[in-house]
């Protein structure tokens, strides 16, 4: 039997993915290399594994154009990347030492690099963020050329391109690549694992479990199995791509419409950046920004995370209270699977955690989280064992999700790079601090849009790593300290994934779902509505973000959040447990959301305490007024 070409291909890819995964867990113990020529090896590692994957690509439907595009970019990233990466990685001590004053030769092969690096962000990431960081490219290394009215601090040709392509530092495409090999990747590949010994597919049962006892029980359990695969993934368009395909169709099946079926997915995918253990990938490059540890940044996120998720699950309630066409499909679930399988979470999961707390790397948890998750698989029942291609599959899983990560932190880091060189970002901070004209609501409001606009179209980290060098400096200048203005900025990138008319997270879960691309993005909208007031929340109430020192109006505000939350869910859709008159829902606006603002604006506890006084006194008003029971 001959072997195709294109699956040489894949497995000379798979094996490429493997022997970097070695190197990765290897260097969790001792590295060998320099840092310069370790970040330089990992990147260039990368980029050829990338580059094999696109050439490796086979059309879905004969001979199409793309598939031909891949194969030459694929070509050329390959042929770039590993002749710029070789001569950065033998060259390395010299680099150092004579940056930015090298050779032309070391400028040419920086320039190789770059157009490598943004060769691979267009095959992988779209045309649209590739030129975004084209142009800003461009613009550190030509904008001296421009009138002076266009022109920003400049540097000299051979400094860009020092600074640009990294040579000699972490700069540039570089910039984030000891986040990108030190931190996340064995996490990643944590994550690959889990799919690879099932993990992911028992959260499916566990949501179903849950499901079939619920009214609109199917949606609750795509929330469930969502965010536990999203807290694995720590990625919001590929969990909606990855857990929608199952999630969609059977809450469909619920009489759910396609944009509302659509919106629970995107919103139980989003907010699953803000829980632990991956997290999205802007809070590691956060932890790097402040200068402190992962657990940190994890424990400052962990009150917004699950009073988020709270939001979202209420909402759905309301939702699903004004639904009348619902029909809710029992699912089969495999108990014996689910008893087996989740010990391989859990264990793992529980170590990744405590080794987190105990202050050790997260290349270090990555590693004992995929021993311990491989090793418990294998001590199940024979036909429960994970098969050959089920390890294959998951591990490529990872390979692939860590490969666009670097990648995606290696283009961005031009467009960092060249906002920091030239000072547009400092100016356009500066313009946000002018504009708020020293009054912090409005900083924040015009802040949040910025950041809107900013992460449009851009995955998390990227988008982050724009707003923390924009906007978080302008939020600083206004008084907010730095680990607050950065969970804002960070809330609101990945929210930016759900702004039009870009909006990728909603694009991805309409086109699941065959619905509408506006009405499902006001769906969203709707869903998350209460979600979107927790940032101001938090900037009032600092105290959130830090769950070991809560003060009291930080347990006031927390309080507060929750009766709002069901209050502005109920006037939002209509309904909570059954339909409410349009009295009670303009009560519950003003009671609601109405006093979550005012409380945060002016911290009184009496206003704090509002929403749940008058949650408590609608649900005694509906016992009173039940008929009573007669007893035959």
């Amino acid at each position: 039997m001959t072997i195709s070409e294109d699956t040489i291909l894949q497995r000379t890819s798979f094996f490429a993915g493997a022997m970097l995964l070695c190197y990765a867990a290897l260097t969790v113990w001792s590295n060998s290399f320099g840092a310069m020529q370790h970040y330089t090896l990992f990147t260039t590692a990368i980029l050829a594994y990338s580059a094999l994957r696109l050439i490796s690509r086979s059309p879905e439907r004969g001979t199409d154009l793309g598939v031909w595009t891949d194969r030459v970019v694929g070509i050329a990233v390959m042929l770039g990347g590993v002749s710029a990466g070789g001569y950065f990685f033998v060259n390395a001590e010299t680099l150092e030492l004579t940056q930015p004053f090298v050779s032309q030769t070391a400028l040419n092969m920086g320039l190789v690099m770059i157009v490598a690096v943004l060769l691979a962000a267009w095959r992988v990431w779209g045309a649209a963020i590739a030129l975004i960081c084209l142009i800003m490219a461009a613009y550190m290394l030509f904008g001296r050329m421009l009138p002076d009215v266009m022109q920003a601090r400049m540097q000299p040709f051979n400094v860009s391109v020092s600074f640009l392509s990294g040579i000699g530092g972490p700069r540039g495409i570089l910039a984030y690549a000891p986040l990108s090999a030190d931190m996340i990747f064995l996490l990643l590949i944590y994550g690959g694992v889990l799919h690879a010994v099932g993990v992911i597919e028992i959260f499916g049962e566990i949501g179903a479990l849950i499901g079939n006892r619920l009214r609109g029980g199917m949606a609750y359990s795509a929330v469930l199995a969502s965010t536990f695969i999203g807290m694995v993934t720590g990625q919001a368009v590929s969990n909606i791509a990855l857990s929608g395909v199952m999630t969609i169709p059977a809450m469909k099946k619920s009489r759910f419409s396609g944009e509302e079926a659509a919106a629970v997915e995107i919103m139980s995918s989003t907010g699953s950046q803000l829980l632990p253990p991956i997290m999205g990938l802007g809070a590691f490059m956060m932890a790097v920004i402040l200068g402190v540890s992962y657990l940190d940044i994890v424990m400052a996120g962990l009150i917004p995370g699950l009073l988020y998720m709270f939001a979202i699950v209420v909402s759905l309630y309301a939702m699903i209270g004004g639904h009348k066409g619902l029909q809710d499909l029992r699912q089969e679930v495999d108990l014996t699977r689910i008893l087996w399988v989740f010990p391989a979470f859990v264990g793992s999961f529980a170590v990744v955690i405590a080794l987190l707390v105990l202050r050790f790397s997260p290349s270090m948890a990555g590693f004992w989280g995929s021993a311990i998750a491989a090793g418990l698989a294998f001590v199940r029942p024979a036909a429960l064992r994970p098969a050959l291609n089920n390890i294959r599959d998951g591990l490529r899983a990872g390979f692939d999700t860590a490969a666009q990560l670097t990648i995606i932190l290696a283009a961005i880091g031009l467009v960092v790079q060249t906002l920091t060189s030239t000072g547009l970002g400092v100016s356009a901070g500066a313009l946000i601090s002018d504009l708020g004209a020293g009054n912090i609501v409005v900083t924040l409001l015009i802040g949040m849009v910025v950041c809107m606009l900013v992460g449009m179209g851009l995955p998390t980290p990227a988008a982050y790593a724009l707003i923390a060098i924009i906007v978080v400096p302008s939020l600083i200048d206004a008084g907010i300290s730095a680990l607050t203005a950065n969970m804002f900025g960070f809330y609101f990138a990945i929210f930016s994934a759900l702004t039009p008319p870009v909006a990728v997270g909603v694009l991805v879960g309409a086109r699941i779902a065959e619905a509408g691309f506006l009405s499902t993005a006001m769906a969203a909208a709707r869903l998350g509505a209460m979600a979107l007031l927790l940032p101001f929340l938090f900037v009032a109430f600092p105290s959130l973000l830090a769950p070991t020192a809560l003060t009291l109006q930080g347990w006031v505000a927390i309080l507060c959040f929750l009766g709002a939350t069901i209050l502005g869910a109920g006037a939002l859709y209509g309904a909570l447990s059954h339909p409410l008159e349009t009295m009670t829902r303009r009560v519950f606006a003003i009671a609601g959301p109405g006093a979550l603002v005012a409380y945060a604006a002016t911290g009184w506890t009496l206003i704090g305490v509002l929403p749940a006084v008058v949650l408590i006194a609608w649900v005694v008003r509906g016992i009173r007024r039940r008929p009573p029971v007669s007893v035959a």
